[in-house]
């Protein structure tokens, strides 16, 4: 039964009063905010040091005032624990927006390629694209786009170039110093450096690079698309183009980054992705340097010679099938490192993989946030979804790193922890138009 206030001893029990007004006993509220687990307590209740690092995502909600919900932020004992929990729902926040975005922006892609396949070779290019003694010299990254729009004519690659842009603004949205914990990260570091003091509520692992692997992947198959409808067109009409060198030095290195990233944080789809790009955009460079009527004017054009390029296709895309071996999910990108063999044997471009075929990949993607059954992440810290009956009857594993997650008897595996706010979040995401 509840004590009245006047029925309190406050001083072996003060009240704490919220900006609601109801008033709760430090004990009791001690126990709401679970202050035990959060810090090493004295034998009279008080906060002696901080337990450790906060667990991503260990708080299953905002606490409040447990009369009226109400918000517990002007509470200076409960501050640490209220505002992790906060920065906890901005990042989950963050997660679903950023995935729903990706997949919005996977959809126009799939579309455009699907237009481009379906669109008929042009019978005559401009008279700027036809042969001449100028060499067009190409090398800053959105003009060598621009020039390939000019040099086939039209509006042919006008979609693409739009949605180009607007995933370049993806990427600047979703990338690191512009997520909630690391604004605030930014902060609590100033404000050390000042008091000389440490902080044990912020780590790397708190950054979510899932959005910027994404979209950089995203980014790169963009160009790819262009790039590989460029050059089919070029063979096709082979004995009317012009010579045109362009500089793919830039995408390579994102190609590289790509990998990096993506082989540090556990993401090996898209690290297959990079393999795959990085073997695409040396492709292009060889073709383009076969039709070349210079000769290498010193050793580091020379490296860059057609075989060159070749050889370092081959070992990108040896590295991609042992990535499909290793890792279960990747089996969905066999299709594009497939396409990429067989470019890199007859010399001759295709399209990349079918806009059918890439709506399966992203179709299987959308389905791992389609917010159907419960949320959990797994011990490297990726987001996933289980049936409705919670954790899987057989082994299961991430879709994203395939590390285990559980399923024997319902039990999920060490490290792995339900994800409910993710899963509440991710019920609005379900309708993003990822259409078979």
């Amino acid at each position: 039964m509840a004590l009245q206030y006047q029925d309190i001893d406050l001083d072996e029990d003060p009240c704490i009063f919220p900006d609601c007004g109801h008033f709760v006993t430090k004990s009791s509220m001690d126990g709401v905010m679970d202050m035990k687990t959060q810090y090493l307590m004295s034998p009279d209740g008080l906060p002696v040091e901080v337990s450790g690092s906060s667990v991503p995502f260990s708080m299953d909600e905002i606490k409040c005032c447990p009369t009226c919900r109400g918000s517990l932020r002007n509470i200076s004992r409960y501050g640490r624990i209220v505002r992790r929990a906060m920065l906890d729902e901005a990042t989950k926040k963050f997660i679903a927006w950023s995935n729903n975005e990706y997949l919005q922006l996977a959809q126009r892609l799939v579309d455009i390629q699907q237009r481009l396949t379906e669109k008929a070779n042009p019978v005559f290019l401009p008279q700027n694209s036809r042969p001449s003694k100028l060499v067009i010299v190409i090398r800053p990254r959105l003009k060598q786009l621009y020039a390939i729009r000019d040099h086939i004519g039209g509006a042919r690659y006008a979609p693409a170039l739009k949605l180009w842009h607007h995933i370049s603004e993806f990427i600047g949205k979703v990338r690191k110093e512009e997520q909630p914990f690391q604004r605030v990260a930014d902060f609590i570091q100033h404000s050390q450096k000042q008091r000389s003091t440490e902080n044990s509520m912020y780590n790397e692992t708190l950054i979510q690079v899932g959005g910027m692997i994404q979209g950089l992947a995203l980014w790169l198959r963009c160009e790819t698309i262009i790039l590989s409808d460029f050059m089919k067109i070029r063979q096709y009409h082979s004995a009317q183009v012009s010579e045109i060198r362009l500089d793919l030095t830039g995408q390579m290195n994102d190609c590289e980054r790509l990998i990096d990233l993506a082989n540090t944080s556990r993401y090996p789809r898209q690290q297959v992705e990079g393999h795959v790009f990085s073997a695409l955009f040396c492709l292009v460079s060889s073709q383009l340097a076969s039709e070349s009527t210079e000769k290498p004017q010193d050793e580091a054009e020379s490296s860059c010679s057609r075989e060159t390029l070749k050889t370092k296709a081959s070992a990108h895309l040896a590295t991609a099938r042992r990535l499909l071996q290793d890792f279960p999910s990747t089996r969905v990108l066999e299709v594009d490192v497939e396409a990429a063999e067989t470019m890199l044997g007859d010399g001759v471009f295709y399209a990349t993989v079918s806009a059918d075929e890439m709506r399966v990949v992203y179709q299987a993607m959308a389905r791992e946030f389609s917010g159907t059954g419960h949320w959990y992440t797994c011990e490297s810290g990726h987001p996933f979804t289980v049936g409705e009956c919670g954790m899987p009857t057989e082994q299961a594993r991430c879709p994203e790193c395939g590390g285990e997650i559980g399923g024997r008897n319902h039990n999920p595996a060490a490290g792995v922890r339900r994800a409910d706010e993710i899963e509440e979040l991710a019920r609005g995401v379900g309708d993003i138009g990822i259409a078979g």
